[in-house]
């Protein structure tokens, strides 16, 4: 999922698990999402800024997921770089353009449509690498670290603090509070945290976090 993307849906992305128990209105989201990624280009598809920037901690080899994955721009990058990638998401739409991507560059990308905001499978050290991007559901922090193998990367890049030049979810419980991530993946090996709360600095990412832990 690519921030360039916000200005198409940001008032849709983060929908909780309290929202989505009604079948109707999962419905609509699904809905909604298939719309706007009909008219998208895979192949414009860009990886998140924390994957680009630190991945020399990607392995030369393993399982890696793209969760949340949009078009999958992190799993695109991913699988040119060797690894075997799964990608999770909602929007059939966005699933059969992935997939079928996949077949014409033959690259190493499965790609599944999942509910990950109420999704009761049980899959625990699966993957060696995951990668998180725009993506917000607190109750799932707990299933994206049981996906990681021991040794495994988690990148994780999000919106935090209050909107900024009106990109991202302006409700402040679709965006991570300071240093949330610290805390909730304490357990963890941090390898690379910046959260940019300043937009008027040189070279940062106005409110958004990008953090990249080891499990140990």
């Amino acid at each position: 999922m690519g921030v360039k993307f916000w200005n198409d849906f940001r008032s849709t992305r983060n929908i909780h698990t309290t929202s989505i128990a009604n079948a109707c209105f999962l419905e609509e989201v699904v809905a909604n999402w298939d719309q706007v990624y009909k008219d998208k280009n895979v192949a414009e598809a860009t990886p998140a800024r924390v994957l680009l920037e630190n991945q020399h901690l990607l392995p030369l080899k393993g399982k890696a997921l793209d969760y949340a994955s949009g078009l999958s721009g992190n799993g695109i990058f991913m699988a040119s770089k060797g690894l075997d990638v799964s990608s999770w998401d909602l929007s059939e739409v966005a699933v059969n353009k992935i997939n079928q991507y996949a077949s014409d560059t033959g690259l190493s990308i499965n790609a599944q449509i999942k509910n990950l905001e109420n999704n009761n499978e049980q899959l625990n050290e699966v993957f060696d690498v995951v990668v998180v991007s725009f993506f917000l559901h607190r109750e799932s922090f707990d299933d994206i670290e049981g996906l990681l193998k021991s040794g495994g990367i988690l990148f994780y890049q999000t919106f935090s603090g209050k909107q900024k030049d009106g990109v991202g979810p302006s409700r402040a419980d679709y965006r991570l509070k300071q240093g949330e991530l610290l805390n909730v993946f304490k357990k963890m090996k941090l390898l690379s945290y910046r959260e940019d709360i300043d937009s008027g600095r040189n070279n940062t990412i106005p409110d958004q976090v990008c953090f990249v832990a080891q499990k140990l």
